[in-house]
């Protein structure tokens, strides 16, 4: 299986830290057979601007946010966006886009009190986003879960500090999960960010390398 170089844009360095160890984490190739993402991915991180329309669904967000990133890095990429969508919401997938703007405005504890949703069970829903200079394609990763009633701090990324993901129990944060031994790695293990990552090495290792530009 040979190498790509796939440029993931962003300048969070809670993502650099984690793609680190999504590396080492394995996925399925078409005909079921494991592989370590990073034998097949060269993440090569950039802080490149991107533009982010203001959108509910994550899918056509994530969509312009790559062919943006295209643009400014001429080179096969990546983006990535992820939201919160509530169980009674789910028909409409609110907040899902909406969820940064809505959390950088409000912070925590005003983000749970506004919209009411402590305690209510919630999907954390990812989508990676590729472009290699011809085509855009998505990828949607998801994790269900409970909302806490307060923010329950440790490391501080997003909305981890009221997020409890079912597959962990479902009694802690991934904030609180991330602080522990091992916890970071335990949390990518069953991020929907690491699934859907996961689902784009799996569509990557199926194409034959026709890119508009091949760094590999």
């Amino acid at each position: 299986m040979r190498r790509r170089t796939i440029f993931y844009a962003t300048s969070s360095k809670f993502k650099k830290e984690e793609l680190e160890i999504i590396a080492d984490i394995h996925f399925e190739d078409a005909n079921g057979a494991s592989h370590r993402i990073g034998d097949l991915i060269d993440f090569r991180v950039s802080g490149v601007r991107t533009e982010e329309p203001l959108e509910i669904d994550l899918v056509k967000m994530v969509e312009a946010k790559a062919r943006s990133a295209y643009k400014a890095i001429l080179a096969p990429c990546i983006v990535e966006h992820a939201g919160l969508i509530l169980e009674k919401n789910a028909a409409e997938g609110f907040p899902g886009g909406l969820t940064q703007p809505m959390w950088d405005a409000l912070r925590p504890s005003g983000f749970l009190d506004r919209i009411s949703c402590g305690g209510e069970r919630a999907t954390a829903r990812a989508v990676v986003g590729y472009c290699d200079g011809m085509q855009t394609y998505t990828f949607i990763g998801e994790t269900t879960g409970v909302l806490t009633n307060e923010p329950r701090h440790g490391r501080e990324f997003y909305w981890d500090a009221i997020f409890c993901p079912t597959e962990l129990g479902g009694k802690k944060t991934y904030s609180e999960i991330s602080l522990e031994p091992d916890g970071l790695s335990r949390k990518l293990q069953i991020s929907q960010s690491t699934k859907a990552i996961q689902k784009f090495a799996s569509f990557l290792s199926t194409q034959t390398g026709n890119l508009l530009f091949d760094l590999s």
